[in-house]
C-alpha cells in the first residue's frame, strides 16, 4: 500500500519487446546476494564471503502472446536477452516501475488438462543478466560505482 492506495491486478502494465502484454496472466521475478560464514577457530564467525548477485524470474503467457513474441523474437525465444517492464500504478496511484533489464528465457513449458478454459497457456523461466532495476533504483552496484550510480538516480 502507497498513500493509502492498494495496487490490484489491473493495475499491472507489463511491456514485452512485443508490446504490452494483455495476454500474460502471472509475472514473477527475484533477486539476492547470498553470504556465506567464514569459520575458524571457534564456533562463531571470524566474518563473511559474499556470493554473486543473481536474479531471475518467470511469467505466464497466453498461447496467442507467446506467439507474438516468438514472432518479435525472430522465431526463438532462446537466442537473445529482452527487456521486462514491469509497471504498477492506477488512477490516484502512484507509479512504479521495476525493469528487468536482460532477460535470457531457458525454460518454456506448457500443459493442457481437461475442463480447463485457457489451454496452452506457456510459462517461461528466465535468468537476468544484469541488476534489477526497482522503481529506478540498481539492486546492486559494484562498491566503486555506488556514487556514480547514486548520482545517476538522483539526477
Amino acid at each position: 500500500m502507497i498513500n493509502g492506495a492498494i495496487y490490484d491486478w489491473e493495475d499491472v502494465k507489463i511491456v514485452l519487446p512485443s508490446g504490452e502484454a494483455v495476454g500474460l496472466t502471472e509475472v514473477n521475478y527475484e533477486d539476492g546476494r547470498d553470504v556465506e560464514m567464514r569459520y575458524g577457530k571457534g564456533a562463531v564467525p571470524r566474518g563473511v564471503g559474499r556470493k554473486n548477485y543473481e536474479a531471475s524470474g518467470n511469467c505466464t503467457l497466453d498461447s496467442d502472446e507467446f506467439q507474438r513474441l516468438q514472432l518479435v523474437m525472430g522465431g526463438s525465444v532462446y537466442n537473445t536477452p529482452v527487456p521486462i517492464i514491469v509497471s504498477y500504478g492506477g488512477a490516484l496511484k502512484e507509479t512504479i516501475t521495476d525493469v528487468l533489464p536482460l532477460c535470457w528465457i531457458t525454460k518454456a513449458a506448457t500443459s493442457a488438462k481437461q475442463g480447463e478454459a485457457n489451454v496452452r497457456q506457456i510459462k517461461l523461466d528466465f535468468k537476468i543478466a544484469k541488476p534489477i532495476l526497482w522503481n529506478g533504483v540498481p539492486a546492486y552496484t559494484e562498491a566503486g560505482n555506488l556514487i556514480d550510480t547514486i548520482v545517476d538516480v538522483i539526477t
